[in-house]
């Protein structure tokens, strides 16, 4: 093996060579490889955070417009429980219940009187008197449409008593084949309304007293 002659020209031109090579291929890799490697690590890192913010906001979507049909429904059913149990008493609305009621199951009404109301703690209840004439078939009717009213009822005190012109109804009916009326009914009932119930206003404040000593 020949020693290498470093006053040779060849020798120096190709080690300068060698030498720039090697430099053009440092710079390339510190200066232009490492800095797209850590530019595109920071662009998938960025990548990933934006698909975890979007599934993040897909998930919110998804749950807002759940909540927004839950307020639906809810809204839904709170006008239900403001029919069934309204601010006011809205005797008209009974009466064209009852009266629908009564004509639908054949009884004759007597009286129908408003009896006051009761305050409870959050709610009131108003009572009214009712007298009707009917057979039991028609009596069972009746309670079962009042049971069916789209806000809720008690009735109580119910009296059951022998019709006073049982004997002509009885004759009526064998001769032309109607439900005769045969008992005369008492009852009460009970509707119900929503108390708004309103804080007390707070007492006055004691204020320094003036004139006086310390």
């Amino acid at each position: 093996m020949k020693n290498i002659d470093w006053k040779d020209k060849k020798t120096i031109y190709a080690l300068v060579m060698v030498l720039l090579i090697l430099g053009g291929v440092y710079y390339l890799y510190d200066y232009v490889w490492n800095p797209f490697v850590e530019e595109e690590q920071r662009l998938n890192n960025e990548l990933d955070d934006a698909n975890r913010e979007l599934q993040r906001i897909v998930s919110q979507k998804k749950r807002i417009a759940e909540l927004e049909m839950q307020l639906v429904e809810a809204e839904a059913d709170f006008e239900r429980l403001k029919e069934m149990f309204p601010e006011e008493e809205r005797v008209p609305n009974r009466l064209q219940d009852l009266y629908s009621v009564l004509r639908s199951s054949g009884v004759q009404i007597q009286k129908f009187n408003p009896e006051g109301k009761s305050e409870r703690e959050h709610y009131i209840e108003n009572r009214y008197s009712i007298v009707v004439n009917s057979g039991y078939h028609m009596l069972g009717y009746l309670f079962a449409e009042i049971a069916n009213f789209n806000y809720p009822t008690l009735i109580t005190d119910l009296r059951l008593n022998r019709y006073s012109g049982i004997a002509a109804e009885l004759q009526k009916a064998e001769s032309h084949g109607w439900t005769p009326i045969t008992i005369s009914v008492s009852f009460n009932l009970t509707t119900y309304t929503s108390k708004n119930v309103v804080a007390a206003p707070a007492g006055p404040q004691k204020g320094k007293k003036r004139g006086g000593k310390n």
